[in-house]
């Protein structure tokens, strides 16, 4: 099992339906490569984790990465793991704003702050705890 984290930004700010359509297709190809996840978006910015089989993972990201919707990618860590931390989603999704990141006493700092900014990549294991925070909250 492999796995890794990004953050991107947007090259404009996508509305929901926008959202709906681009979440339509990771999760049907996701499901199709026995990939899962979290997609979190907060103004323009994206923060993602994939995991899965390393060659499907590595295979999505690079498809990512040549996606024209995005811009500034950087890939926060990726590594080796024993278990999948979002099974049983092929994608899990949540537009964020600030109060979503106030009511986490863990992350209020970060209220103000896109995914795409330094704070996520100087400190990945931040990113991989709010992906996790809302992975469970929003079950």
């Amino acid at each position: 099992m492999y796995f890794l984290i990004y953050t991107s930004s947007a090259i404009r700010l996508m509305g929901d339906g926008d959202l709906m359509e681009l979440l339509d297709l990771c999760r049907k190809r996701n499901a199709k490569d026995g990939i899962s996840g979290m997609l979190l978006y907060k103004e323009g910015s994206f923060m993602q984790a994939l995991e899965g089989e390393k060659e499907k993972v590595k295979r999505t990201f690079e498809r990512i990465q040549r996606d024209p919707r995005h811009k500034d990618i950087f890939l926060l860590r990726e590594r080796d793991v024993e278990s999948r931390c979002f099974d049983g989603w092929s994608m899990g999704f949540k537009s964020v704003v600030a109060s979503d990141l106030e009511r986490r006493p863990s992350f209020a700092y970060m209220s103000d702050k896109l995914f795409s900014s330094p704070t996520f990549n100087a400190k990945p294991h931040i990113a991989m705890k709010l992906l996790q925070s809302f992975h469970e909250n929003t079950r």
